[in-house]
């Protein structure tokens, strides 16, 4: 049994005040694919990039890009490990940066992905306009 609760529940909070109406989103799973024809493959891109081409053109997406599978991760001054880092449904696939006018319409266009039908999982963030630890420090 899973101790998730769905997306976009009433638990849910509004981002604090030092939040932008600015998001990101994370699209998880690189292997999602793995079981699919070439087809099917070929269905999900162009319902992906239609879905964006329709953000993009009302000028709620600001960036949509993928990400190559593989990369570098700094954990420490002249220590680099080569990726990949974590399982593959767990690895970045892509990334969005769009802009909502809350953060009840974030996870509303979050849940109208068409990716998340293909086995693909978002991580939604409201993009802060400045570093969370200085409201932190600014509280104390």
């Amino acid at each position: 049994m899973s101790s998730q609760k769905p997306a976009g529940s009433a638990k849910d909070e509004e981002p604090p005040r030092h939040m932008a109406s600015e998001y990101l989103l994370l699209i998880r799973n690189t292997a999602w694919q793995k079981d699919f024809s070439n087809a099917e493959i070929e269905k999900a891109l162009e319902e992906f990039a239609a879905w964006v081409t329709r953000f993009k053109n009302e000028g709620t997406i600001k960036v949509a890009v993928p990400l190559v599978h593989r990369g570098r991760l700094f954990e420490s001054k002249d220590v680099i490990v080569d990726g990949p880092f974590i399982e593959s449904k767990e690895a970045i696939a892509g990334l969005i940066i769009f802009e909502a006018k809350n953060f009840e319409a974030a996870i509303e266009l979050a849940n109208s992905a068409t990716c998340l039908k293909y086995g693909q999982t978002l991580e939604l963030r409201p993009i802060a306009t400045e570093e969370p630890e200085r409201a932190v420090l600014r509280a104390k």
